[in-house]
């Protein structure tokens, strides 16, 4: 056993001793010049490649009483403003996965009944949503834009 061991244990040795001999024998910066910034600065996106609109609607039952009470149709677009139409397209899957989730929550919270176009109703759907496509293009300034909302009551 300890023969089969022992030559991993070199090997590891040997890496970290590589890691801290060149880790301390690297050149110092010029004096006089500030250390390289660790996070890229995000150049603004062209303004005609920020948006994209899903091509599929989202679907979204309202349940009363678990019944099918109605569905909400939405047709949603995301404007991102330091990513552009190509990574939000990449994304898309993660997206409409996440969209769908924070959609689904929002209706079994009642935000589906009534008036649900109500300022008040809408901007926590907007809250919701923007929540989401935030945390998943890694866009501080990207949001869902309601391009069309209807719903069909059963």
């Amino acid at each position: 056993m300890m023969g089969k061991l022992l030559p991993v244990l070199l090997v590891l040795a040997a890496l970290a001793g590589g890691g801290v001999a060149g880790h301390a024998l690297r050149p110092a910066p010029p004096e006089g010049e500030p250390e390289p910034e660790a996070e890229p600065v995000r150049a603004e996106v062209p303004e005609d490649e920020r948006f994209v609109t899903f091509r599929e609607a989202f679907i979204v039952p309202v349940l009363r009483d678990g019944r099918l009470w109605g569905n909400v149709i939405l047709n949603l677009g995301v404007e991102g403003r330091n990513v552009g139409r190509d990574a939000i397209l990449l994304r898309e899957p993660l997206l409409r996965d996440g969209l769908t989730e924070a959609l689904f929550r929002h209706g079994s919270l009642g935000g589906f009944d009534g008036n649900f176009t109500e300022a008040l109703a809408m901007n926590g759907l907007r809250l919701r949503l923007n929540e989401v496509a935030r945390a998943l293009l890694d866009d501080p300034e990207a949001r869902v834009l309601i391009v069309s909302m209807a719903r069909q009551d059963a």
